[in-house]
């Protein structure tokens, strides 16, 4: 069956690039996880408490936005039957949403826990069992990336080689996420972040090879050259954030040369203080006006609290049209890590959910 047999209606006319499973899954759900295994729940241990707690009531900074990871991860590590809840879970909020192609990431590393009860293979199994029984039932195309983290290099072959497993089985691609900064030396030049960086660049370099899609973390919080790195040391088909390519206006002209899609995250780049409220103009603005290959996507939901509505009226008052929202779903199609015919069907699909007579 095809993508476009799987969708029943119109209404689905987003692709969502940049989102994070375990960042993503409802708060009603955490809380019904961390009761059902006894673990501290904030305030008086009403879920209103642990939302308040989740939420960034102000900009901080990304280390400070990670460390809600703390509240989500104990809840699922070692339980293969939470997280493919989680997954199934976030595939019908997709479609509520009006996605019709997701690619959420996760680090199944993260999830094996402690007592080592499970692997990472294990892991992963559920997210894509959660992930095909959402698709079935709510007819969201859904696949899978997984995320090496940065601090941990002795998990990233290991996140390849599941990569390499399972890439006719659901997983289509990988990232590297994490603090940026841990991959930025003190003095703060390219050379010095390419050598301290040897094993990053060498599992890229590796999945590369074994032809395995390949998108980074990079320009979020560190300068431009890391996006620099990403495209030229890590071969980079897609970057994840990259505000600060700007930084470098070479690099940037570059980048729209030659198409890189750059997964941007509004909302969440404000809460993560990634880019000040105090400036003018946000870089998916001058993305935007420059014909930059780019789209719109919603990061980690269980903490920022918002929704593509939410996404799409900030947007809005930046000056966005209907036309612009299209345009983005049509970059993340083409940018998206399908195989190519199924990348065609799916932009066959959003010709149609746009009412636009297929010319393909």
């Amino acid at each position: 069956m095809n993508i476009t047999e799987r969708v029943s209606t119109p209404v689905k006319c987003r692709v969502h690039l940049h989102v994070h499973l375990e960042g993503s899954m409802r708060s009603s759900t955490l809380w019904d996880l961390r009761r059902q295994k006894n673990l501290p729940l904030p305030g008086n241990g009403a879920l209103k408490d642990l939302e308040e707690t989740l939420k960034i009531n102000s900009p901080g900074d990304l280390a400070f936005c990670l460390e809600k990871f703390q509240w989500l991860l104990p809840a699922l590590e070692g339980d293969l039957a939470a997280i493919e809840r989680v997954a199934f879970e976030f595939v019908e909020d997709e479609a509520g949403g009006a996605v019709l192609y997701t690619e959420p990431r996760f680090s199944p590393r993260l999830l094996v826990g402690a007592g080592g009860q499970v692997t990472a293979r294990q892991v992963t199994e559920a997210a894509l069992r959660g992930l095909a029984r959402g698709q079935q039932q709510f007819g969201v195309t859904a696949r899978l990336l997984l995320c090496c983290i940065r601090g941990m290099p002795e998990n990233y072959m290991d996140t390849l080689d599941i990569c390499t497993e399972y890439r006719d089985k659901g997983v289509v691609g990988m990232d590297i996420a994490g603090d940026e900064a841990m991959a930025v030396p003190k003095d703060g030049d390219a050379a010095s972040c390419i050598q301290s960086s040897a094993a990053e660049l060498a599992v890229f370099q590796e999945a590369a090879r074994r032809g395995i899609h390949r998108t980074v973390h990079a320009g979020e919080m560190g300068p431009a050259f890391m996006v620099q790195i990403a495209l030229d040391k890590m071969h980079a088909e897609r970057i994840g954030h990259g505000y600060h390519v700007l930084e470098d206006e070479e690099l940037y002209r570059r980048c729209i040369k030659e198409r890189v899609h750059f997964e941007c995250c509004p909302s969440s780049s404000y809460h993560a203080g990634l880019v000040p409220l105090t400036q003018t103009k946000h870089p998916i603005q001058r993305f935007c006006e420059d014909g930059a290959n780019f789209s719109a996507n919603l990061d980690d939901t269980i903490i920022f609290q918002y929704s593509f509505e939410d996404e799409h009226t900030l947007l809005r008052r930046m000056g966005f049209t209907e036309a612009n929202f299209a345009s983005m779903n049509f970059n993340a199609a083409k940018a998206c890590f399908l195989p190519e015919d199924e990348k065609k069907e799916l932009l066959k699909t959003l010709l149609k959910a746009h009412g636009v007579p297929d010319v393909m």
